[in-house]
């Protein structure tokens, strides 16, 4: 079934060039997703649009993830300045665009950045990768605001507020809005969810709010993985077909039936 997290690329919105729409997206189209999905999560994966799980309520199923179309991503980085250079690197104002995607150690995230920077190489930006343990990766990139781009991944939680994440007085060391996103069309969304009781109203905010957020293109959806859930045949009381909530999603009703407990002994 459909794990609980994705994995995303995301940009240092106070570092040029990534303050320039048409570079976000450029990068975005010159990403292959399925590339992602299946060299990395051997295709046990999915490509998202939206930070909610798909299937959800809250999930809009109007919105189409970013396709893979380099010639897109050259003409709006033509459009955004960029000319290559004589070694096939792209440059404005004679700054190459090189530039460097922290990760923490973990292996499918590295994976990821080396198949991204092989496709960024091919339209001319140079890009290195540093995989850095979780501890300092926090205290001296994130918490500083000292990086250019990042692959990190996020739950994608039940509940739709998240405000947390996007709201841009959300900014400071140690708070989740760490690459600077700042939209106050969308800080009014995630405040009027917050206050909305009526699920069918809230329902409207959340997916104009993440309609707003693929325009804006702060991050890159890479993946949604599938999370293997292996559950005993004892057990029952599991709903069949999975619903999109997920497996675990009912599991206050799974029950062993009698002949098959077991007494546990506890230590007292």
């Amino acid at each position: 079934e459909l794990g609980n997290s994705y994995t995303y690329l995301g940009f240092n919105l106070k570092h040029k060039p990534f303050d320039d729409i048409r570079v976000r997206k450029a990068i975005n189209y010159a990403i292959d997703k399925q590339e992602i999905i299946d060299g990395v999560y051997l295709g046990l994966g999915i490509n998202i649009s939206s930070p909610y799980k798909p299937g959800t309520r809250w999930s809009n199923p109007t919105l189409k993830p970013y396709s893979y179309d380099p010639e897109k991503a050259r003409a709006l980085l033509k459009e955004a300045g960029f000319t290559k250079n004589a070694n096939g690197i792209l440059e404005r104002d004679g700054k190459p665009f090189a530039f460097e995607i922290i990760t923490n150690q973990n292996k499918e995230r590295e994976k990821s950045a080396v198949i991204i920077q092989r496709r960024l190489k091919e339209i001319g930006i140079d890009v290195k990768i540093r995989a850095i343990e979780w501890a300092s990766f926090i205290s001296r990139f994130i918490n500083t605001g000292d990086f250019d781009v990042v692959i990190l991944g996020w739950g994608l939680g039940l509940d739709p507020d998240q405000y947390n994440i996007w709201h841009s007085s959300q900014q400071a060391p140690g708070q989740f809005n760490f690459i600077g996103y700042n939209n106050p069309t969308v800080d009014k969304l995630l405040e009027q969810g917050r206050s909305e009781l009526n699920p069918d109203k809230r329902q409207e905010i959340y997916h104009a709010f993440t309609e707003q957020l693929l325009a804006d293109s702060p991050i890159i959806y890479l993946s949604a993985g599938y999370g293997l859930t292996a559950i005993h045949k004892r057990i029952e009381g599991i709903v069949h077909p999975i619903p999109p909530a997920g497996i675990g999603y009912d599991s206050h009703k799974w029950y062993i039936p009698k002949p098959y407990r077991r007494n546990q002994i506890s230590a007292n």
